[in-house]
């Protein structure tokens, strides 16, 4: 595998990908040197965003992938000096080193001479590998440390860092971290997964135990230089008072609108009371109207009763009557 191909790669600007994170770091409309890009893949990115973009790269073919981006490209190695005297008298709003450091021999030389190369304000957006990846300790624990074409073994780092050696070294080099990220990987579906799996899983939860950051593969710093670190803190400062003001005004919009909302219901639940009433009143009403109902319907039944009475009365005084007259017929007495 060549170096260009191992350091080739695709993936949504827009996504959650690990390089597309690094490129939100990039303020609109910076110019932006850029430190090792290989081939490009972020450069293409940040070209089609329309930045101007200067890139440092000593390998030929990659130089070769990066004259087609119509960028500015110094050729030389990192850990000379020919790239600082190419770039003399040139300034950027933003210095990309992702997943550069640690092929250097002498990181911190490059670091102390990066805050001359930044506009006031600047930023130098670092991506380096977490050597304290629980991958690579459940290799170590395996007796293996095992140098690799790609990934955190890569056989072309030179140098090791976790986030308290990379915080160290940039402040012993003039630079002040002002935002971390991490780069979370499942050791399983690391080049590790063999080691992991094969820990016993009493080990596994020990390892795991109380370490928040067992699986961050890389981590991501956003420095500046110590100069301007009182002028970042005020950005920084506004910045949050800034989201603050949003918060509260969207909590003001969304309380303005739960309000109305309650007002609405309010009336509705009046509205609904008035009618709940005006219904108790109509039955109210109906409940006397069937009570009288049932009343005049007691009285005529019982009047009626008396009448039948009174006719069975009659019909029984008629009947006698008539069998009398028959009678005095019958005996001639009429």
């Amino acid at each position: 595998m060549s170096d260009i191909e191992r350091y080739d790669y695709a993936f949504d600007p827009e996504g959650d990908a690990w390089a597309a994170r690094l490129l939100r770091q990039v303020p609109k409309g910076a110019a932006v040197l850029e430190l090792g890009p290989g081939p490009g893949a972020m450069t293409q990115v940040l070209r089609a965003r329309e930045h101007k973009v200067t890139v440092v790269e000593n390998d030929t073919a990659a130089l070769q992938a990066l004259q087609a981006l119509e960028v500015q490209a110094v050729a030389a190695d990192l850990d000379g000096a020919a790239w600082l005297e190419a770039l003399q008298g040139q300034r950027f709003d933003a210095i990309l080193a992702c997943d550069v450091l640690e092929h250097l021999q002498r990181p911190e030389q490059v670091l102390q001479a990066l805050a001359g190369l930044l506009q006031p304000m600047g930023r130098l957006v670092i991506s380096l590998p977490n050597i304290a990846y629980a991958g690579v300790l459940a290799a170590l624990r395996a007796g293996m440390f095992d140098y690799a074409d790609k990934g955190l073994l890569d056989r072309t780092h030179m140098r090791f860092f976790t986030r308290r050696s990379i915080e160290q070294l940039l402040m012993d080099c003039g630079w002040v971290p002002l935002a971390w990220d991490a780069n979370r990987v499942p050791v399983a579906q690391s080049e590790f997964a063999w080691y992991f799996e094969a820990m016993p899983d009493a080990w596994r939860q020990h390892l795991f135990t109380g370490w928040a950051d067992f699986d961050v593969y890389q981590w991501m710093v956003v420095a500046a230089p110590a100069r301007d670190s009182r002028d970042w803190e005020a950005v920084q400062v506004r910045a949050e008072a800034s989201q603050l003001r949003e918060n509260l005004q969207a909590l003001q919009l969304t309380h303005a609108a739960e309000h109305a909302s309650l007002l609405e219901h309010q009336k509705a639940f009046a509205e609904a009371k008035q009618l709940i009433a005006r219904f108790e009143q109509q039955q109210d009403a109906l409940r006397l109207q069937v009570q009288q109902l049932a009343a005049d319907k007691a009285a005529l039944e019982a009047a009626q009763a008396q009448q039948a009475q009174e006719l069975e009365l009659v019909r029984n005084s008629l009947a006698q009557a008539s069998w009398r007259s028959r009678l005095r017929r019958i005996l001639g007495t009429d």
